[in-house]
């Protein structure tokens, strides 16, 4: 993404910084110019505003931006009269995805239409923000105001994104939704036990996972099963298939979570000599196949969390969330407990793993590919299609959710390209 700015100079406007801050604005998602828009019939190339209160916007949502998964920002949000297109940000942990909705205004009739998807590394979505932030604080110093609202805001993330502890609880707030400088005590004390279980990625999509539910509760569910001693949650030879696996199908870089959710799913088949028509009927079956004790059973029930991953000395131990007696939640324990095996498979290194309801999030992406293609493998649904089983039959053979079975079919594509490679 970049943009161009031309400052319009003796504006009209009653506020200060918005006077000193209006000017025509281009962006560009890729080669796309995503300010382009009709108005009354007529095509126009940029948008006339007062970008303070952008900067502004973009500078106090800096980490919900970049910590809250399965949640897009659009700059929308920020405009003050002003049109704006409806250009979104989200960020799942690795990568950073601008895309143009389409947005429609009346009063006056203006049409911005819809644009490509553009994915850049964390770094560069950085530096795109933050150039935007920069050039608009630079032009109200020029203008003789370098004491704004929005620079105070700035310097103080600035401050904060110097600082690798202090910036990873700016970020686990945002994953929140929750100013990291407005906090009230009992969510920063949620996050500071967190902080103590988890780290990195699994940090943020855990406390992002958390949002809507009772975090007292959850975070005692976790420091009990972290505390576990015991042999009823450990699968013995499950890291061994996983370092075989690692072996065989080293990462690779800048790969996509779904793309080694289902190279990893394949390895990990393949070390449990199973064909494409071998099926499991329960998660107690793939439980027996990866070392697990006849004692192996459910945690207790918990919400804000499907399951814990969790590395100890005498291997992986997945603690599986009780998710009722109900025939949705037989699949949904399969499901999940295969997720759990795919964090594993695909995030190798020990370390205590979340599995949560988050879509957009890079380990529970992960997770859902590997998931999915372990249990359902593509090759063996087209083949009962081609034998005219319909949706319903191929998900009850699987023993997995009808969707998971569209997924597959929807996905078969890339699920092909991510094997070829």
């Amino acid at each position: 993404m970049r943009h161009s700015i031309d400052w319009h100079d003796n504006a009209s406007n009653a506020a200060p910084e918005e006077r000193a801050t209006v000017a025509d604005l281009r962006i560009f998602v890729g080669r796309l110019n995503v300010t382009q828009h009709l108005e009354g019939g007529n095509l126009g190339d940029h948008v006339t505003v007062a970008l303070y209160s952008l900067a502004h916007g973009l500078a106090h949502d800096w980490w919900t931006i970049f910590g809250a998964r399965d949640r897009a920002i659009s700059i929308t949000r920020y405009r003050t009269g002003y049109l704006l297109p409806d250009l979104r940000f989200g960020f799942d942990g690795a990568a950073f995805e601008i895309e143009a909705h389409q947005r429609v205004y009346e009063q006056p009739d203006v049409r911005f239409w819809a644009g490509p998807k553009a994915v850049l590394s964390r770094e560069d979505g950085e530096a795109c923000l933050a150039g935007l932030i920069d050039e608009v604080l630079a032009r109200l110093k020029h203008c003789g105001l370098p004491s704004t609202n929005a620079a105070l805001r700035w310097q103080r993330v600035m401050a904060s994104r110097r600082s690798e502890e202090e910036t990873v609880f700016c970020e686990a707030a945002g994953a929140l939704g929750i100013d990291p400088y407005q906090i009230d005590e009992a969510t920063a004390e949620f996050i500071e036990k967190a902080e103590l279980l988890f780290r990195d990625e699994a940090l943020i999509e855990f406390v992002s996972g958390a949002a809507n539910v009772d975090r007292p509760r959850l975070i005692a569910w976790v420091e009990r099963m972290a505390r576990d001693t015991g042999f009823r949650y450990r699968l013995a030879d499950l890291r061994p298939i996983v370092d075989q696996t690692v072996r065989d199908q080293p990462p690779r870089q800048n790969e996509a979570a779904w793309a080694a959710g289902y190279r990893r799913a394949h390895g990990v088949r393949r070390q449990l000599k199973l064909g494409q028509n071998d099926r499991f009927k329960s998660f107690k079956d793939i439980a027996t196949r990866l070392g697990a004790s006849k004692s192996y059973n459910l945690a207790p029930q918990i919400d804000g969390i499907r399951a814990l991953r969790r590395d100890r000395e005498d291997g992986v131990h997945v603690h599986l969330r009780n998710h009722g007696n109900t025939q949705e939640a037989a699949a949904a324990h399969l499901f999940a407990f295969a997720r759990a095996v795919g964090d594993a498979a695909c995030f190798p290194e020990p370390q205590l793993g979340p599995i949560t309801e988050l879509r957009s999030a890079y380990r529970q992406a992960a997770g859902r590919a590997f998931a999915a293609e372990f249990l359902a493998p593509s090759d063996e649904i087209e083949t009962m299609r081609a034998d005219r089983k319909d949706v319903v039959t191929i998900a009850n053979e699987f023993a997995v959710s009808q969707q998971v079975v569209d997924y597959q079919i929807a996905n078969r594509t890339r699920i092909m390209a991510a094997l070829a490679d």
